[in-house]
């Protein structure tokens, strides 16, 4: 790979008023340890402000281009077809919500998935709102085997995107724009689809209309990022989330294939399982 290839074009969508997060959003983009990367900011209808911010974000980092397209009924599904049809010149596609933030791997995970698989999701922190606290793996772990529906998780090729029957196309009231989206990979026979395990993603829900006001997520993606920055808290909060997530998941008679040094658990001694529920505390 040359180092003028573009290896992800980082698609993130935006409109109305969102200039005042897209420095958050954006910068955990340039943050990334995976730096041939382009993000291409797709506009649905956004005002004067947001113009001007992502005016002077595109000044200061040619990576950054704009397509600014007028309020789409839904949520500009057509933009970002057209975009990727015609703009995108990544190896592979990777989406970013603007109020979300990528943690600095995020990339790097996905390109190791998608050297083998045509569309792929990494899992996600999700943030409690108003609170310092987050959960692992928000809406992922209903079904271990599916990946992710959630916007700023998920990743492919553009040259499989190419060969779908649509692509980005208005969604039906009542359906998820991006699971409308992601069934058009999944539906494919030759689809090669995969979810991994760790999550790369802050995942800030959006809650019921009008929701957050973009003051109040600011704030919000500022004290993240301070807690970010300070490697040993953040590590703190990440392992209390997976703790959470563990701690009712019943390892010895769950339905997988859990192996204790080769064997599955009903193959395990009588008194070396005893000692490990006693370990385990689930005696």
């Amino acid at each position: 790979m040359s180092s003028e290839e573009v290896l992800f074009s980082v698609v993130l969508p935006t409109s109305i008023d969102r200039g005042l997060i897209l420095p958050h959003s954006i910068g955990s983009v340039q943050k990334q340890s995976l730096q041939n990367f382009e993000i291409l900011i797709v506009g649905d209808g956004v005002n004067d402000m947001t113009r001007s911010v992502i005016s002077d974000l595109a000044e200061k980092d040619k990576r950054i281009r704009f397509f600014d397209f007028p309020k789409h009924p839904r949520r500009g599904e057509e933009y970002r077809h057209q975009v990727l049809m015609e703009e995108a010149k990544g190896r592979y596609v990777a989406y970013l919500c603007d109020r979300d933030l990528f943690l600095p791997h995020h990339l790097e995970t996905l390109a190791l998935y998608l050297e083998q698989y045509d569309f792929a999701s990494t899992l996600n922190y999700f943030i409690v709102e108003g609170t310092e606290s987050m959960v692992y793996g928000r809406k992922n772990l209903d079904s271990w085997d599916a990946p992710s529906w959630l916007l700023s998780c998920e990743g492919h090729s553009l040259a499989y995107y190419k060969t779908l029957p649509f692509g980005w196309r208005t969604t039906p009231k009542g359906v998820y724009t991006d699971r409308y989206m992601w069934d058009q990979f999944l539906t494919q026979p030759d689809c090669k689809a995969y979810c991994g395990l760790e999550p790369t993603i802050l995942w800030f829900k959006r809650g019921d209309h009008p929701g957050m006001s973009t003051e109040e997520r600011k704030k919000e993606l500022m004290r993240w990022e301070e807690i970010m920055e300070d490697k040993v808290l953040f590590q703190l909060k990440k392992e209390e989330a997976l703790h959470e997530m563990m701690s009712g998941f019943n390892f010895l008679n769950r339905n997988h294939p859990l192996l204790i040094k080769g064997r599955k658990p009903s193959q395990v001694p009588a008194e070396i399982l005893k000692k490990i529920k006693k370990a385990l505390s689930l005696s």
